[in-house]
């Protein structure tokens, strides 16, 4: 009963954004065997505390319970938060989310010391190349890598750099700007505790992910 209550609390529209293969849903270790599991985990009102995240759970799917109701049941836009290490990343979106459904928007957030002029306006960039890229520490290897990956996939693929000290700034942003579906992020600098800080203003289901 408990498992079959938290499958009927994920919206169709991150449903959507799953491969019909993938289980969705609370589920025993070793159940699916043939089906890439995927545990939900729903946040209370309020809290910003994904409980029992850590690599041995994962990918966890976290759902926090005052969540906006979406306006209809059509997966869309997902957002992706990704850094240089995070080399596992496409191989995991991979596994998990359909292509046919969504559309992804990923998204590098990096720092330069002020020592050195960046060219990053506040609205960072939109789809760069690899000469723009080539400042940026990791931000190859995050945006233009991970991206082709993802686009030999089948997936729809658009890639944003931003620049900030603090990541969960411009992630907050975009998701409050954006309103995606579904963050996906790895447990790196993108993880449990930016999402944390992230959750406390944007009430977003979050997808965490193997990436290293």
């Amino acid at each position: 009963m408990e498992q079959r209550k938290r499958h009927e609390e994920i919206d169709p529209a991150v449903r959507t954004c799953f491969r019909q293969d993938v289980t969705v849903g609370a589920v025993e270790t070793g159940a699916f065997a043939d089906a890439v599991r995927v545990s939900v985990f729903p946040l209370a009102a309020g809290s910003t505390e994904p409980d029992n995240l850590d690599n041995d759970n994962l990918p966890y799917l976290c759902l926090p319970a005052d969540r906006p109701v979406p306006v209809d049941g059509e997966g869309g836009l997902v957002l992706v938060a990704v850094e240089g290490k995070d080399r596992l990343m496409a191989e995991s979106i991979a596994e998990l989310l359909d292509p046919r459904s969504v559309v992804i928007g990923l998204m590098h957030v990096t720092w330069m010391p002020r020592t050195v002029d960046s060219p990053l306006g506040s609205g960072g960039l939109n789809n760069p190349d690899t000469g723009e890229l080539l400042l940026y520490h990791g931000a190859r290897e995050a945006l233009v890598v991970t991206a082709h990956a993802l686009r030999e996939a089948g997936f729809d693929v658009s890639t944003h750099l931003r620049e900030d000290r603090d990541p969960a700034v411009p992630l907050t942003e975009t998701i409050l700007q954006q309103q995606p579906d579904l963050v996906v992020l790895g447990l790196g600098r993108h993880g449990a505790g930016i999402a944390r800080r992230v959750l406390a203003e944007a009430r977003v289901p979050m997808l965490f992910v193997k990436a290293r």
